[in-house]
């Protein structure tokens, strides 16, 4: 069990399919729009299979996580999302249709006006749904702007989980000065370390420092690729420096092919899932269970 029982680990679910992945479904591209996508896709509930897995290792382990939920995926299966809040975890909004804001070039895809309507859209289905407020938002694909920040301010929200800072990409429009997997209040229009004179805080993703070199070790792919040992450093290491946060998909533990047909630009991306993938993450609950919880548990308690 980690020492560090004064900082809390977050838990977190990102619930989204396989073809919600920028390279299968884009706002750009027509063709491969996410209302025409599904209205060929085959079988396109695979990953809800595994909702109640998710739930059933948040039991045994007693403990509430955080499930942020793409939001048409939620009113498409609005018994699913009603199953996971009636189980006492925390409802928060992953986008409307896990659209990135930013491109790989950090490029704007839609403005700040359409950011603001699809992520209000996104909010409504969502508390709709649940009747609970919803007050956690992590950016699809975790990219993630300053501006973005500020209108999520603007709407409500209370946090951010997306900023992953590390050796390996930078999702960002930031520099990301003084941050580290800290919890911190963000500077206005940017991601760099601010003042606490605003009312959204961000909940960055943990890292394991070595030398100058960063690893992500948040979980998802990483934890699929690299196993629970380096998500366990990470996240031992990330504790030293305050709260922080643990996450995966409902799909990471599918056991189901995945059409990679349709994602011919990461053939490999889906290479490890299923059991094994599961009991990583079992063992990682195990770990942190006595010192884990959600998002806005913490918020109630120390913001």
């Amino acid at each position: 069990m980690n020492v560090y029982m004064s900082n809390k680990v977050l838990l977190s679910v990102d619930v989204e399919d396989w073809y919600h992945g920028p390279t299968v479904i884009s706002p750009k591209n027509t063709l491969k729009s996410l209302e025409n996508f599904l209205m060929d896709a085959v079988d396109v509930e695979r990953a809800f299979r595994y909702v109640d897995v998710c739930l059933e290792l948040f039991d045994k382990n007693k403990t509430k996580a955080t499930f942020f939920w793409v939001a048409e995926y939620a009113r498409r299966f609005d018994y699913l999302i009603k199953r996971v809040a009636s189980h006492g975890h925390e409802i928060a909004c992953h986008g409307l249709c896990h659209y990135s804001k930013l491109d790989n070039n950090k490029f704007n895809v839609y403005n700040r006006t359409e950011f603001y309507k699809r992520t209000l859209q996104a909010k409504n289905i969502l508390e709709d749904l649940t009747g609970t407020s919803v007050i956690g938002y992590r950016a699809p694909n975790a990219y993630i702007s300053g501006m973005m920040i500020d209108v999520l301010e603007e709407l409500e929200f209370q946090y951010d989980s997306s900023v992953s800072l590390n050796s390996l990409y930078n999702k960002t429009d930031s520099n990301l000065n003084g941050v580290d997997t800290s919890p911190y209040y963000p500077a206005i229009g940017g991601l760099d370390k601010g003042y606490k004179n605003r009312k959204i805080i961000e909940f960055p993703w943990p890292y394991l420092e070595m030398g100058k070199f960063k690893i992500q070790c948040a979980g998802g792919p990483f934890l699929r690729f690299f196993g629970s040992s380096l998500i366990k450093a990470g996240i031992n290491q990330s504790l030293k420096r305050g709260h922080t946060t643990f996450y995966f998909h409902p799909i990471d533990i599918c056991k189901d092919e995945i059409p990679i047909n349709f994602d011919i630009k990461r053939p490999f991306l889906w290479i490890i899932k299923g059991d094994v993938v599961k009991k990583r993450i079992i063992k990682l609950l195990d770990n942190f269970a006595p010192i884990s919880t959600n998002f806005t548990t913490l918020i109630n308690e120390n913001y």
